[in-house]
């Protein structure tokens, strides 16, 4: 009738498992707390590592104001937006996670782990278009055996700014996916929110060159001119 002696105390999480039309039930203990009902504290984290480890995965977020500043400056708003609210929502994701004294929860656990996925999503969505800059793309596509170059043109582009930011991608993969387990989770996650928000950064564009947006190339007597989209190449008529 109780699955779970005391729902497993403040360090662990009741689970229900149905197999081989079995239904089992078991608590799955969190901050190295053992026991039927997390209570053994044996090899149990002491206070101050919980709080240490919840500042490390939220505070590592603060990254993101790196790649926030950069878009900002770049005039590219929309990224800016995204990735304030990937930092906002992983922040408190994180804080809400976490077992025993070091706990903070804005809102119910479920929608604050949907907001922090969708966030992440974004963010790299949004990095990818913005670097694409597709108009342009399949413009060069078609230009560059005139020119001899595509973008991005420069070395400089390539070594200070292009190749940091995919090996900072890279790695942080690479960690997400083969190093992270449930005993370093606290510094492998932390690390990966640092090398997410510091690729972001480093892989944005430069800013778009500033030019008038119509050009008028020719004017008439009638006081009507022909004139030049720069950024969409269409013409009208005033």
């Amino acid at each position: 009738l109780i699955p779970c002696w005391n729902d497993c105390g403040p360090y662990g999480q009741c689970l229900l498992l149905r197999r081989y039309g079995y239904l089992y039930a078991g608590c799955s203990c969190k901050a190295g707390w053992r026991g039927w009902s997390c209570t053994d504290n044996s090899t149990a984290q002491t206070v101050a590592q919980q709080r240490a480890a919840a500042l490390l995965l939220t505070l590592s977020n603060l990254m993101f104001l790196a790649p926030i500043a950069v878009s900002v400056h770049r005039s590219f708003l929309v990224e800016a937006s995204v990735y304030f609210y990937t930092m906002f929502f992983s922040t408190f994701y994180h804080a809400c996670d976490q077992p025993g004294e070091a706990v903070l929860c804005i809102l119910s656990y479920d929608t604050l782990q949907y907001c922090d996925f969708l966030g992440s999503g974004a963010s790299t969505w949004v990095t990818i278009l913005c670097m694409a800059r597709l108009k342009t793309i399949l413009k060069q596509v078609y230009r560059c055996a005139h020119r001899h170059q595509c973008y991005p043109t420069s070395w400089q582009r390539w070594v200070f700014y292009l190749l940091p930011g995919i090996s900072m991608a890279l790695v942080g993969i690479a960690i997400y996916t083969s190093m992270m387990t449930s005993d370093n989770y606290y510094y492998t996650h932390s690390i990966w929110h640092i090398l997410l928000a510091g690729s972001a950064a480093f892989l944005l564009p430069p800013r778009e060159e500033q030019a008038e947006t119509w050009a008028c190339l020719q004017k008439f007597s009638c006081h009507y001119q022909i004139c030049k989209n720069d950024r969409d190449e269409l013409y009208t008529v005033t």
